[in-house]
């Protein structure tokens, strides 16, 4: 039957006295396929069998119940029931309790206190105390808790429930559903110890800025030099270092990048810092190339054998003398000379040897010289400036960085510094800062 033949049908039928079946029989042809068109589909057969209105009722009362059981039984969590007072001991659990615990449904109802004897040790207190709490308020009453199941694994439970009462507020029964919450606590805990990491790393970095940058000198002081310096330190605390340490008639520069990032760097990095200064202070008039290898065993007996690394040091000393001389050994960046008579930048190699990988390195390890003329500048600088990238990850390079002190030159050295970290930062655009930027310039005036 089509629908529009069904509305009609149904428009004109009556229900009145003996039609009544008749009714039936037609509404089930309009409304149900061939092979269902039959009053049962309406009715409550039991009741129209018996014609009694206490066994229709009681009917009614059965399918209810197998509705509400197979409603129950349906839901994907465990539901429970107990009944209270009166001397009752009834309880019910949902079959779901075996696919969580691996205990059967029967196995439950027979021991009403299996439950308590899974539930974990440590859990007990915080379950008896919440239970407590709930009982005196009526609930509802939570926990989360860890149920031992039958393999002997834990399952995270999430429970909740709460006690029905009667008219006159006397307990009836408890009521109440559990779901395994394991996936949940597992991801969780991965969370958590994800923000604990994080939180130790950041903490970490945090103190390796501060052990960089605190030990930086506050003064930079040193005859016939006008200096400024900088360091822009990255998200991830580098290892770069300067410093100017004083000597008889000049003093000592020091430039150098260790490897890697964080607390191991600045702590390799502050070896670095205390070797040198306590070796040029107790030969102030030897080689740079003497001092190094000095610096170098330290570090690599600390590094190598001690914390077990093969961490090392791009580095360079300089000594520097107030009549313009200087003498370097060393392997790190390009030392930067703009020379004013020629308005010129010269690059000056740095052919020496990493420090900190291997014991010796005097035989790698040579003395070099350049001499500076009045007003020429000294640049030194770590390769967080030259390799910052931009968005289409092109670097900064060497090239960009002489054409920056060759346009900034005439300026004193405190603008050069900030100018040359600002173009370097203008061609980053947004893109993040991977390294440390360390910048020392100096500009020799002789005052006689």
């Amino acid at each position: 039957m089509k629908s529009g033949d069904a509305r009609a049908a149904l428009a004109g039928l009556t229900v009145e006295g003996a039609e009544a079946l008749e009714l039936l029989e037609k509404l089930a042809a309009a409304v149900f396929p061939a092979p269902l068109r039959d009053k049962a589909h309406l009715t409550w057969p039991e009741r129209a069998e018996t014609g009694g209105q206490t066994d229709g009722a009681e009917a009614r009362l059965r399918a209810l119940e197998q509705r509400f059981r197979v409603l129950v039984e349906q839901i994907p969590a465990v539901t429970f029931m107990a009944v209270l007072g009166e001397g009752k001991n009834e309880v019910y659990v949902s079959p779901h309790v075996e696919q969580m615990l691996g205990y059967s449904q029967a196995e439950w109802l027979e021991d009403p206190f299996l439950w308590y004897w899974r539930l974990h040790p440590d859990d007990r207190q915080m379950w008896n105390e919440e239970f407590a709490r709930g009982c005196a308020t009526g609930g509802p009453f939570r926990a989360e808790c860890r149920f031992q199941a039958r393999d002997g694994h834990y399952v995270w439970v999430h429970g909740e429930a709460r006690i029905a009462k009667d008219e006159l507020g006397r307990p009836m029964f408890l009521q109440g559903v559990a779901f395994d919450i394991s996936e949940a606590k597992r991801a969780q805990e991965i969370i958590l110890n994800a923000a604990v990491e994080r939180a130790r790393v950041e903490e970490e970095l945090e103190l390796a800025r501060r052990l960089q940058t605190s030990i930086l000198p506050r003064e930079l002081v040193a005859p016939n030099l006008d200096m400024a310096a900088a360091m822009v330190t990255a998200s991830e605390v580098g290892g770069d270092y300067y410093d100017v340490l004083p000597a008889p008639g000049g003093c000592w520069l020091g430039i150098g990048d260790v490897t890697g990032h964080g607390m191991n760097a600045g702590l390799v990095m502050l070896m670095v810092q205390a070797t040198t200064a306590a070796m040029t202070r107790a030969h102030p008039e030897a080689l740079p190339s003497y001092l190094l290898c000095m610096v170098n065993d330290v570090i690599h007996e600390n590094v190598t054998r001690r914390l077990g690394r093969d961490d090392h040091v791009t580095y360079t000393l300089l000594r520097y003398y107030d009549d313009g001389r200087i003498s370097f050994a060393g392997a790190h960046e390009e030392i930067l000379v703009h020379r004013r008579a020629k308005n010129r930048v010269d690059r000056i190699p740095t052919p020496g040897i990493w420090i900190g990988r291997r014991g010796d390195i005097s035989a790698h390890t040579t003395d070099l010289h350049l001499h500076l003329a009045p007003d020429d500048l000294l640049v030194l600088y770590t390769d967080g400036i030259t390799e910052a990238r931009n968005a289409e990850r092109r670097q900064f390079d060497i090239h960009g960085l002489c054409a920056a002190v060759q346009e900034l030159a005439d300026r004193p050295v405190a603008d050069i510094c900030e100018g040359i970290l600002r173009r370097a930062r203008a061609w980053m655009g947004g893109a993040p800062q991977y390294d440390d930027m360390t910048l020392l310039v100096a500009r020799y005036r002789p005052r006689s």
